[in-house]
C-alpha cells in the first residue's frame, strides 16, 4: 500500500474545529425547531458539552479516516481522496452539508418524507463521484456510528429528539451522517493531505 507523505497535524486541528463550529451552529438550529431539546443547564438552549461532543466526534473521525484510508488503500481505490484537494470543493461540499443539516432541522416535522429525501439524494451524490467504494465504506461507517453515538446520549437521557423511530433517534439521522462522509473527505483533502503532492514531487526529484 503507498501512503501520503507529511500528513498535516494542524490540518486535523483545522477539520476538528471547523467542523466542531459547524456542527454546533446547526445543532442550534435543531434546538430552535424543536427538532431536539436539552435538559437543565443550557444556553440557549444547548447545553456546555455539545461543542466538545462535536469537536472529540471530528477528532474520530480523522483519526478512521486517516486508519482506514491507508489500511483499505491496497484494496480499494483511496489515492484521490488522499490527494490535496481544493479550498473550492471544500467549501461545496461543507455548503451541502449544512444545507442537508438545516434541512433536516425544518423538516423534522414530515420525518418520512425527510428520510426519503437524504437517503435518494445520498445515492444520486455517490453515483456521481469519484472512489465511489471508499466513499461508500466512509459513509456507511459514519451513519452506523453517528447514529449509535447520538442514541447513546438519548438514552442516557441528556437529549430527546421529538420525532423517533429506533433507538430514540429520528430514521431521517443516518442520511444526515451519509452526505457528511462528502464534507469529510474533502476537509481531509483541503487540510490534511495538502503536503502530499510537494513531498511526492521531491522524493522524485531527489530519486
Amino acid at each position: 500500500m503507498t501512503r501520503p507523505a507529511n500528513i498535516s497535524r494542524t490540518g486535523i486541528f483545522a477539520v476538528v474545529m471547523i467542523g466542531a463550529i459547524v456542527a454546533t451552529l446547526c445543532d442550534a438550529n435543531h434546538v430552535l425547531t424543536g427538532t431536539i431539546s436539552y435538559g437543565r443547564d443550557t444556553v440557549a438552549g444547548q447545553p456546555w458539552w455539545v461543542v466538545f461532543e462535536f469537536a472529540f466526534s471530528f477528532l474520530v473521525m480523522c483519526t478512521g479516516y486517516l486508519v482506514l484510508a491507508d489500511v483499505l488503500g491496497s484494496a480499494v481505490a483511496t489515492a484521490e481522496s488522499r490527494s490535496p484537494g481544493s479550498p473550492r470543493a471544500f467549501f461545496e461540499a461543507l455548503l451541502a452539508f449544512v444545507l442537508v443539516y438545516l434541512t433536516s432541522g425544518f423538516g423534522s416535522d414530515s420525518p418520512l418524507p425527510l428520510s426519503a429525501l437524504f437517503y435518494s439524494t445520498f445515492v444520486l451524490r455517490w453515483l456521481l463521484t469519484y472512489e465511489r467504494t471508499w466513499l461508500l465504506v466512509l459513509a456507511a461507517l459514519m451513519a452506523i456510528g453517528g447514529v449509535l453515538g447520538e442514541a447513546a446520549i438519548a438514552t442516557a437521557g441528556l437529549a430527546a429528539y421529538r420525532h423517533t423511530d429506533f433507538l430514540h433517534v429520528p430514521a431521517w439521522l443516518g442520511g444526515l451522517y451519509l452526505h457528511g462522509a462528502f464534507a469529510l473527505r474533502e476537509s481531509m483533502r483541503c487540510f490534511v493531505y495538502r503536503g502530499t503532492a510537494a513531498s511526492v514531487a521531491r522524493a522524485g526529484a531527489a530519486s
